[in-house]
């Protein structure tokens, strides 16, 4: 786990989880939550991330196992139908942000909170700032928010890139808000604003990539393949 110093704790929020309901939540209510619940990691980065990995469903999940797509009325159906999936030794990524059940020790999550939206968002925020590198200049950042959101997605800082992911990712961020500029070597150092990439919303993380090797590993079993246009 990370250490006392890191602002974000995956402490459970009640007061801003949503009710169950069968239907995604709004790019509103997600932005919302995304401040609320993960406050340490700029929204609009969840957001894009969320969209990618269950389309702003809470209710979503993928069973690596099997392949399927799932998707339930209520919780109380996810959370039964994901508990057998579990004692049948299936791997399954839960939830708004797709948190893997493989991941749930580390980040002290259980099937019922990885449901709950400000849970998912938390724990995506903790995984991302887990492998994000920082830079001393904006394109460095940006490059490194970019391998933050590869490993994510892989558990591995290249492979993101390679899979399409990444760009799914810019994709659905430009979709949203224009909030994720082009990639670094796309990009005039000169115009990109220190406001616009401020990912992490309220600080920034001065950390050589070397230093994520200490950083416990996480699992990804799955993630969206598609064929760049």
């Amino acid at each position: 786990m990370l250490t006392a110093a890191w602002p974000l704790t995956i402490a459970v929020l009640t007061s801003t989880c949503l009710s169950s309901e069968a239907a995604p939540l709004s790019f509103r209510e997600v932005d919302r939550l995304a401040r609320e619940c993960a406050p340490s990691v700029d929204p609009t980065t969840l957001a894009a991330i969320a969209k990618v990995e269950s389309g702003f469903d809470p209710l979503a999940a993928h069973d690596n196992t099997t392949g399927e797509s799932l998707h339930w009325d209520d919780q109380t159906q996810a959370r039964d139908s994901v508990k057998d999936r579990l004692d049948a030794q299936h791997s399954i990524d839960v939830g708004l942000m797709q948190i893997n059940t493989n991941n749930f020790p580390v980040l002290n999550l259980t099937i019922e909170n990885a449901l709950q939206p400000c849970k998912s968002l938390a724990a995506a925020a903790y995984l991302l700032e887990s492998r994000y590198a920082g830079g001393d200049t904006a394109a460095a950042r940006q490059l490194a928010l970019r391998k933050a959101i590869s490993a994510y997605n892989t558990g591995d800082l290249q492979s993101g890139f390679a899979n399409g992911y990444v760009r799914k990712v810019e994709a659905a961020a430009r979709e949203i808000v224009p909030r994720l500029i082009e990639p670094p070597q796309q990009a005039d150092e000169k115009q990109i604003s220190k406001n616009i990439w401020d990912v992490w919303g309220s600080y920034e993380q001065e950390r050589s990539e070397d230093d994520s090797s200490r950083l416990p590993k996480y699992q990804r079993s799955h993630g969206p393949e598609f064929k760049q246009q």
